[in-house]
């Protein structure tokens, strides 16, 4: 244990992602002085949202992934503003890269007449659906017109999207090479973001996962941050220390990032007391802003 922490700590000592070092970047994110942030997808109650101390809140747009269940505009509103009265950001998850069946845009008889781009059902995910998200077809869905997902959201007022599943390119298909399929993923992201901030110009975008895609400077320009699930822990196994070399390669490609002064916000799913102050130790070595909680995402508190 003594040997392996030992080699964590040389790790991080490699990648000093420092939040002072944004202001190398001349503050190229609006979100560069977030310090604290909240996730909750599940059993969202405003009023416990509204009294959180995070500068930055990340929620699903609807209460229930329906129309009917989406959060007003002055809903949203009442969000932006902290408890001491200071400004805090609140951005919309957005899965870009697989379909959920629990969303508005779902329709009953796609199992029998199934879209082109619709492929099969996560394994690890009951109701989310692999599928081909260069289709212009799902990409209408994601944004364009006023019944789109973006478009909805942007009415209600968020500040921006957190993009989920952009790391769908990782999933092989006859379709695409590696390689297309990546410059794929960077073109949509690069459109959906240039069509949201042709009315809002300041909307944010961050991405989640798919670090990989870093390397593409275009991607690295249009994106406001990055946010990292399971950095430390759970890329294998849930709550199990990643890997050195799993953790060194994440970090080689995330410091291209901070390099250009845009943040990083760390998701670890954590219980173990030792295992959630191990992450708050190396989130301050590395300048990251933590969030720790349950995969569930159903607690916007972070231990």
């Amino acid at each position: 244990m003594g040997i392996r922490l030992a080699g964590l700590a040389a790790v991080l000592a490699a990648f000093p992602l420092m939040l002072s070092s944004y202001a190398i970047g001349g503050a190229a994110s609006a979100l560069a002085g977030v310090r604290s942030w909240s996730y909750q997808l599940q059993g969202i109650d405003l009023r416990i949202l509204a009294a959180t101390h995070s500068d930055l809140l990340v929620i699903d747009y609807s209460r229930d992934g329906t129309v009917e269940g989406a959060f007003s505009a002055r809903e949203i509103a009442t969000l932006k503003t902290k408890p001491d009265g200071s400004r805090r950001f609140v951005l919309a998850y957005l899965s870009i890269g697989e379909a959920e069946s629990y969303r508005f845009y779902w329709q009953d008889d796609w199992a029998r007449n199934r879209p082109a781009w619709l492929l099969g059902e996560n394994p690890e995910w009951d109701g989310n659906y692999d599928i081909r998200y260069w289709d212009p077809a799902w990409q209408a869905i994601i944004f364009g017109q006023p019944t789109s997902y973006l478009d909805q959201i942007i009415a209600a007022g968020f500040d921006g999207v957190y993009l989920d599943r952009v790391d769908a390119f990782e999933r092989n298909d006859p379709q695409l090479g590696a390689s297309p399929r990546k410059s794929a993923m960077v073109a949509f992201v690069n459109s959906l973001a240039a069509y949201a901030r042709s009315g809002v110009p300041q909307f944010l975008v961050v991405p989640q996962n798919g670090e990989e895609l870093l390397s593409d400077p275009s991607y690295r320009r249009i994106i406001d941050g990055l946010a990292k699930e399971d950095l430390l822990f759970g890329a294998e196994e849930d709550e199990q220390r990643n890997s050195l070399g799993t953790l060194r390669a994440s970090l080689e490609l995330i410091s291209r990032l901070t390099a250009e002064g845009k943040p990083v916000f760390l998701a670890e799913y954590l219980s173990a007391s030792a295992d959630v102050a191990q992450a708050h130790d190396a989130a301050a070595t590395l300048g990251v802003v933590l969030f720790v909680g349950d995969r569930e995402l159903d607690d916007a508190h972070s231990r």
